[in-house]
């Protein structure tokens, strides 16, 4: 694994940086020469986000593809003429030449750029001056949040399932650029460390603008730098909030991650990320808001996001279409009532499945009639509604002492119906519905270890496994190891 997170690292500094560069060809000179202003701090960081885009991660395999197979969301058949190698995915068969390669690319390509996060903060270390706006504390906190994340998805993928053997090995933990690879850590102690990053991020956070002047999602017209703004586009203060509460729900601390949550539903209640206006996504609106974008705490920034569309969602392809399952979705997901929870008026649903034919298809992700809106380059990371979610999960020792956060999100997507009591099935649901195309849904399932909801009947279900949950680690990874 050594050399290719090396020879990676250098491929994603060329990737990412080029178009930011005036200093060509990209060598050991022109990237001294960058380390030497903020500037060049700032492109830095910025080719990190450009490369989270990429296939290998959250352009693809993290969000909308390869985990949702995994967490059920998708009716694959088994026509490898029409499904190629997904199939194989749908039935776990993570042994295959083709899908250890994709989880080969997405392990090298987290690791590289957890790499180029430790090029950034080894070189900012003492260099306060060189910074303005309370530049080097944005940076440097984005930066250790960036590599905790990073981190923390390849330990949700490649590690074992965390409420059963939290001390079983499972990643290396990198803060240091080296030329030798380091040893797989216990999943408890990858997890400290995920929390020591972001903990130490949401100290170097505690002046991001965000918190006094909202997401400032528009640009100066002054010609000043737009870096410290479009705070939704970056790690900011709350995302860190939203994604330590993530992480220590994963890690089964409860009453912290409720903390979290709680953090950022109040910064929510002061109009910083509100809930959508129901005008601006159902109706006769010509421009629906799909993705909920004043919700979203910190998304990914695409201009070939209707690619992901075209590739996958789009009912004109002429192959495979990525859709739920017919029956599941209008019998369980959107109907079932007081069963399930679901209610066809439900502005996801009435916002985001369309109907072609007999069946319906996800358009979270098309074009909008403006493509030009910054709404419609958005790849959500970390939204709001999960934050209610992970408040009524941790509210108190069972499910019903979060029934107000449940019962409050379900008003905000005009479902008038409360629950009485709450469940760990309904729980899931209300899971599907509001992340459904995000890539959260397998890691929902492995946390609670439970069995995966892909089918109305529940026998078609899989059940939970460790088959399942745990991917395993790259051959080169296991090579190194022994």
């Amino acid at each position: 694994m050594k050399n290719k997170i090396l020879i990676l690292c250098c491929m994603v500094l060329l990737a990412g940086c080029s178009e930011w560069l005036d200093i060509k060809p990209y060598d050991q000179i022109s990237e001294e020469e960058l380390l030497k202003k903020e500037e060049g701090f700032q492109k830095l960081l910025n080719g990190i986000y450009i490369e989270l885009n990429r296939e290998e991660l959250y352009g693809q395999s993290l969000s909308v593809e390869m985990v949702e197979i995994m967490g059920g969301a998708y009716e694959v058949g088994e026509d490898a003429n029409v499904w190629g190698d997904y199939p194989d995915l749908k039935r776990y068969d993570y042994g295959t030449e083709y899908w250890r390669g994709r989880f080969a690319a997405t392990w090298n390509k987290a690791y590289a750029l957890i790499l180029n996060c430790n090029k950034i903060l080894e070189n900012i270390e003492g260099k306060q001056s060189m910074f303005t706006q309370g530049g080097y504390d944005i940076i440097r906190g984005e930066a250790l949040a960036l590599r905790a994340m990073l981190h923390f998805d390849v330990l949700r993928l490649f590690g074992p399932v965390y409420s059963k053997t939290p001390d079983a090995k499972s990643i290396p933990y990198y803060t240091r650029r080296t030329d030798s690879p380091e040893p797989q850590l216990p999943a408890s102690r990858v997890m400290e460390l995920i929390i020591k990053d972001l903990t130490e991020a949401l100290k170097a956070l505690k002046n991001d603008p965000v918190i006094t002047e909202g997401t400032l999602m528009s640009s100066l017209d002054n010609g000043q730098s737009n870096f410290y703004r479009y705070r939704a586009l970056r790690l900011n203060y709350y995302a860190v909030e939203a994604l330590l509460a993530r992480v220590q729900l994963y890690a089964g601390n409860r009453s912290e991650a409720f903390t979290h949550a709680f953090n950022v539903i109040a910064a929510a209640d002061k109009g910083i990320f509100p809930f959508v206006d129901s005008r601006l996504v159902i109706g006769s609106v010509k421009d629906p808001d799909r993705i909920f974008s004043s919700e979203v705490i910190f998304a990914l920034t695409n201009t070939q996001r209707v690619k992901i569309f075209n590739n996958f969602f789009d009912p004109k392809r002429t192959t495979f279409t990525f859709k739920m399952e017919g029956e599941l979705l209008n019998d369980k997901i959107y109907g079932g009532g007081s069963v399930t929870g679901g209610y066809q008026d439900d502005f996801r649903n009435r916002a985001i499945w369309n109907a072609s034919g007999s069946n319906r298809f996800f358009f979270k992700y098309a074009d909008m009639a403006d493509p030009a809106r910054i709404e419609n380059t958005m790849i959500p990371m970390i939204r709001l509604g999960e934050m209610y979610l992970i408040a009524a999960e941790c509210k108190g020792d069972n499910l019903n002492a979060g029934l107000g956060y449940i019962n409050m999100l379900r008003s905000k997507r005009g479902i008038k119906a409360d629950y009485n009591s709450f469940n760990e099935t309904l729980l899931k649901y209300e899971y599907i519905r509001e992340l459904y195309g995000e890539g959260q849904l397998f890691f929902l399932y492995k946390r609670l270890y439970s069995d995966i909801i892909r089918s109305a009947n529940d026998k078609n279900n899989p059940l939970a496994s460790q088959n399942i949950f745990v991917v395993p680690l790259p051959e080169d990874e296991i090579e190194v190891e022994k």
